[in-house]
Order: structure tokens, then sequence, then C-alpha cells
């Protein structure tokens, strides 16, 4: 066979693959029994709280898990049917731990104490212009204060320090101001009554 008819083959063998849907059942055949006894009372309350849509036994078929997505919500790890995109513990992959403070959240791990878009859990967004604080969408954020106003400067001086000293002349910054002269009163004689009709 020639290169080109067998990488052709081999093109042809991928696509068809690609085609193939694959289909199982999401229950496996095999029948689990859960026997116990009275000493194992603590193993009884842990089977109880698994999810029943929870798929045991996947390790030889992780395929099953998928149920034909892209890409899969629900993955294959430790022998049972996982969602990736919200489990704490297999956070977008298999092993993919979030630390205590943050939450898987379509298959990332945030910190949803702080995360404007995912503000207490996933998913929740604080409106324009809050902050997300301890989880919840915390108030307007504080108005910045106005640019502050030029001062307008006096046409003379207003305190006594402005003034120059008085062995300096006057300049046109520093103008002499004099005290007010009060209007002189026009000299009456002495001898002058009004008359009084």
């Amino acid at each position: 066979m020639s290169l080109r008819a067998l990488s052709s083959a081999l093109v042809t063998l991928v696509f068809v693959l690609l085609l193939i849907k694959i289909e199982g059942n999401p229950t496996p055949k095999e029948g689990h029994e859960n026997v116990t006894d009275a000493s194992s009372s603590s193993s009884t309350s842990l089977m109880e709280l698994k999810d029943e849509n929870q798929i045991i036994g996947c390790r030889g078929r992780p395929l099953i898990c998928s149920r034909g997505e892209f890409p899969p919500r629900s993955m294959c790890c430790g022998d049972r049917c996982v969602d990736v995109t919200s489990d704490r513990e297999n956070c977008g992959l298999c092993g993919v731990r979030c630390t205590f403070n943050r939450q898987c959240c379509n298959r990332l791990c945030l910190n949803t104490n702080l995360n404007l878009f995912n503000c207490g859990r996933c998913g929740r967004v604080c409106p324009f212009g809050r902050l997300c604080v301890f989880g919840s969408c915390a108030f307007e954020q504080a108005v910045p204060s106005p640019p502050p106003v030029s001062p307008v400067s006096p046409s003379r001086p207003v305190s006594p320090s402005l003034r120059p000293p008085v062995s300096v002349s006057p300049s046109p910054l520093f103008p002499p101001v004099f005290p007010p002269v009060p209007p002189a009163k026009s000299p009456q004689p002495l001898d002058y009554q009004p008359a009084m009709d």
C-alpha cells in the first residue's frame, strides 16, 4: 500500500469513528446488592445519601457518562459518573479540587465571595456599579468627590501680613492703603442763627 492510500484510509477511519454515536445504557446491567448488617450503619447512611442519577461502575466504559454531550458535562471519576461543571472534588476534570473558599462554577474554581458574575452562588450577577462583598452584592460604590474649585484671588490684600512694610516704597502690586478720612465739616459762624418762621 502506498503512503497516500494509507493516509486516506486512516482519515476515513477517524471520520467514521467520529460519526458513530456511542450509545450506552446509563444503568449497569449487573445488579448491585447492598448487604449490610447492624455493625455497618454508617455505610448504609452513606449509600442513602448518594445521588440516584450517579452511575456507579463506569470504569470499564467511561464514555457512558458523557451521554453524547461535547464537552461532556459528566465524566467517569473513581468508577462513578460525576458532574464536572459543579462538583468541588472534580471541577472541570477528574481530581481537580476547589479549595475551601471556592466553588466549582461551569468547570472553574471561583471565589464566590468576590466574583461579580458569581456572587454568593454560581450564576448570580451583581448589578452594574455594585461590588460583591462576602457573597452578596454591596451597595453602590462611593461617588467620587467633585474636582476642587479653584480659589478666586482677591483684588486687594485681605490680611495685614500681606501689606508691605512701611519703609518700602509702594509698588503696583501692593498699593498704599490709607485709613479713610472723615468728611470735613464746613465751619459755621458763631453768631449765625437760623431763622425761625
